[in-house]
């Protein structure tokens, strides 16, 4: 793996908003597998665990959340109104990393905040989590508190990579789409933007809908017609089967 600095290796313009989206909904979902792995495995929780655990979370944010230039684009795209939206997820558990690197909690603390309060099938955490076969690095799988392997520092191209092998492994139609362009934004009203945002999204949304429903009704017109026309046949064949069962009860 490359140890070189992710803000030298790539340029920041050459993200988009598209790929901080994809690499939002890639880390939520390696949270959510983290999560659901290691809550139901049964290694005792002693505190070299619980130090070895929050380890490798770090590394997580670090790499799989991508904050050395997912982060910046952030910060510079909020100025714009155009940044994409935060799963829950992965708010709460980076509001409680800020908290462990302020030194407000300690590691153990934050291990036992995070399955108390992390879960991603809890009510007031909306993950959309999608947990996906395999994934490269999935140290939650092993016995990571015994390994003492050194993680590897990854840049944002072999970030990308695996953001890219966690969407081919999702069925056809649980993948983001590109959204609107939006127009009509203007200085310094950023909560004008964000309506105008909503606005623009719901439009393409109806609008993206529109065919689909079109040829739902095409569908069900074509099975009416289809229908009425076997209604004549049908009919006709219970006549038949009427006057043979009479015949057949005439006969001595």
């Amino acid at each position: 793996m490359s140890n070189t600095s992710t803000l030298y290796t790539y340029e920041l313009s050459d993200l988009t908003a598209w790929d901080v989206a994809n690499v939002l909904e890639f880390a939520t979902s390696r949270i959510a597998s983290i999560w659901l792995f290691c809550h139901q495995n049964h290694i005792p929780r002693t505190l070299a665990y619980k130090s070895s655990f929050i380890r490798h979370l770090q590394w997580e944010v670090d790499v799989s959340v991508s904050s050395r230039f997912v982060f910046p684009y952030i910060h510079v795209s909020l100025v714009l109104n155009i940044h994409p939206t935060m799963p829950d997820l992965l708010q709460a558990m980076i509001g409680r990393f800020s908290r462990f690197q302020t030194g407000i909690i300690t590691a153990e603390q934050l291990h036992d905040e995070f399955f108390l309060h992390c879960s991603p099938n809890g009510p007031q955490v909306s993950s959309n989590h999608r947990v996906v076969p395999n994934y490269r690095y999935d140290w939650w799988k092993d016995r990571f508190d015994r390994l003492g392997l050194d993680l590897p520092v990854l840049n944002v191209h072999e970030v990308m990579e695996m953001t890219q092998d966690h969407f081919e492994q999702l069925l056809m139609g649980a993948m983001l789409v590109p959204g609107p362009a939006v127009t009509g934004q203007v200085d310094g009203g950023a909560l004008f933007n964000q309506i105008v945002v909503v606005r623009t999204h719901l439009q393409h949304l109806g609008e993206a809908m529109s065919p689909l429903l079109e040829q739902k009704h095409q569908i069900a017109a074509a099975a009416a017609y289809t229908m009425s026309q076997l209604e004549a046949p049908i009919a006709e064949l219970q006549q038949q089967l009427l006057n043979s069962r009479q015949q057949f009860a005439g006969k001595p």
